[in-house]
């Protein structure tokens, strides 16, 4: 064996190599152009996706813009609503100390007053009571008075009659008793 021949068969087994290595790569070349079509599709679809997707957040955040801004309106809305109330309470509150300090010396003149002696807010106050105790009846109901404070009862061995701190609450007519239960709910 000489060496050319040495070197052909080198040349020879390299080239079969080659031949083998082209055959693989073709087939591979062959797949990837059976797939280009494929892919270009996938491609598509998904620049469509994208776009759909970046129309999505536009919309998303003018929607945003929007509920922020109708959310804010409310809010301040709401604090209006919310300061109003707040006078309204004080204001009551103010009217039911009032109105409870006026009852109180309206009960005290009354029973100062002799017993015979009327007077005309007596009068409206007893067609006011007539009034309200013929409504129940004419329905055929009973009417149970609601009492929101059960009267005060002095303890065993407790002060004098005359003792400040020994008292009785004297049963409230419906507008008080209508008054606090309006003011205990709103607090």
């Amino acid at each position: 064996m000489t060496l050319t021949m040495m070197v052909e068969i080198v040349v020879a087994v390299l080239l079969l190599v080659t031949l083998g290595i082209s055959l693989v790569l073709n087939r591979r070349l062959g797949n990837l152009r059976a797939n280009q079509e494929e892919m270009r599709r996938l491609i598509g679809d998904f620049d469509k996706a994208l776009a759909k997707a970046r129309h999505g957040m536009t919309e998303l955040k003018t929607a945003s813009a929007t509920a922020d801004t109708a959310h804010e309106e409310r809010m301040k809305q709401a604090k209006t609503l919310r300061e109003e109330l707040g006078f309204m309470i004080e204001t009551a509150d103010r009217l039911a100390d009032r109105l409870a300090g006026e009852a109180s010396s309206n009960r005290s003149a009354r029973q100062d007053r002799t017993p015979g002696e009327r007077t005309p807010m007596d009068r409206v106050m007893d067609r006011a009571t007539m009034e309200r105790k013929a409504e129940p009846v004419a329905r055929g109901q009973a009417q149970t008075p609601v009492t929101p404070f059960p009267p005060k009862r002095p303890a065993a061995g407790a002060a004098p009659a005359g003792d400040a701190r020994n008292f009785k609450i004297e049963p409230r007519s419906e507008a008080e008793r209508e008054l606090l239960m309006a003011l205990r709910q709103a607090r």
